[in-house]
């Protein structure tokens, strides 16, 4: 039992490590033919430059190679600046924390907590996806909104190691360029365990009559064309059914921090390459805005060959 909790455990990590804000950011595949713009910005300050790019979490190999703009821009930067280093988090340390405070203990199961109707979705997406119902009855909400995000997406062929965050840290690896965490996975853990029984009752009545497909599509042709008005309307639909202040935690909050970070570079001299999930980057409360108001110059990169 001890053995199967913690392979459990182990696949559950590797969904949340993938989806810190759980569907709100995770699909992608490259254009066939270059976009004119991407989820991509470049920011000025008098004295430096800073990068900022929309984040997939999971990705496919249809997705690269990137923009030759995207790449050149990291390149040129000294420092990448992500929400957390997914190449050097301790998994043995996060595994201990998924069975420690996503599972229930005893007799205790999540059906206790979730109504007959979001058990019965439950039970059918895991006939689905050949998730044993009772393996996923031990799982606190958090742990199950995670799953239920990701195996989808995973099942279709999405990795999170042809994620975009993994993509340049790799890239940071090997030219030993700087990585700075703008979070901790302690912290993104803590605030993903905040989902209780009631919302994940009501994220999955939302969800229902989505297909997953259509929706990983949708974020496709949203990241591809540089449609950042488009992106910030699929995760407002996607989140509405949040609490306001869970809704504010996981994204006005933590867009605050990466803004604030990000501006300690533009006040600096060191070029940074900042990739943090696309939902962060968009809409009024978004990094890209937040940073506009500050007074500093942003447009956001055109991308393929220039006009003749």
């Amino acid at each position: 039992m001890k053995r199967r909790m913690a392979i459990l455990a182990s696949l559950v990590l590797a969904a949340w490590l993938a989806a810190p804000r759980l569907v709100a950011q995770k699909a992608a595949a490259a254009p066939a033919a270059p976009a004119k713009k991407a989820l991509f910005w470049k920011v000025s300050s008098t004295t430096n430059t800073t990068y900022l790019l929309g984040s997939i979490h999971l990705g496919s190999k249809d997705m690269y190679p990137l923009p030759k703009e995207i790449e050149e821009a990291f390149e040129r930067s000294a420092a990448l600046l992500v929400e957390i280093d997914i190449n050097h988090v301790d998994t043995q340390k996060m595994q201990g924390l998924v069975l420690q405070t996503g599972m229930y203990a005893g007799d205790d199961t999540l059906w206790d907590h979730i109504g007959k109707e979001a058990r019965q979705r439950l039970e059918e997406f895991c006939e689905k996806y050949g998730v044993p119902a009772m393996a996923m009855a031990k799982m606190k909400p958090w742990v199950v909104a995670t799953m239920v995000a990701m195996m989808p997406l995973m099942k279709n062929g999405m990795e999170m190691g042809l994620g975009i965050d993994k993509y340049f840290l790799d890239k940071a690896d090997k030219a030993k360029k700087r990585v700075v965490e703008i979070e901790s996975a302690e912290a993104q853990m803590k605030l993903i365990a905040g989902i209780t029984g009631e919302m994940l009752e009501k994220s999955l009545a939302a969800s229902a009559n989505r297909d997953p497909q259509e929706f990983a599509k949708r974020i496709e042709e949203a990241w591809i064309s540089g449609d950042a008005g488009q992106m910030e309307k699929i995760i407002r639909e996607q989140t509405s059914s949040d609490p306001v202040e869970f809704d504010k935690a996981m994204l006005q909050d933590r867009s605050l921090h990466m803004a604030d970070v990000a501006e300690q570079f533009l006040k600096g001299k060191e070029p940074a390459f900042v990739v943090v999930g696309a939902g962060h980057m968009v809409g009024p409360d978004g990094v890209v805005k937040l940073l506009e108001k500050r007074g500093y110059k942003v447009e956001q990169v055109a991308i393929g060959p220039l006009p003749h």
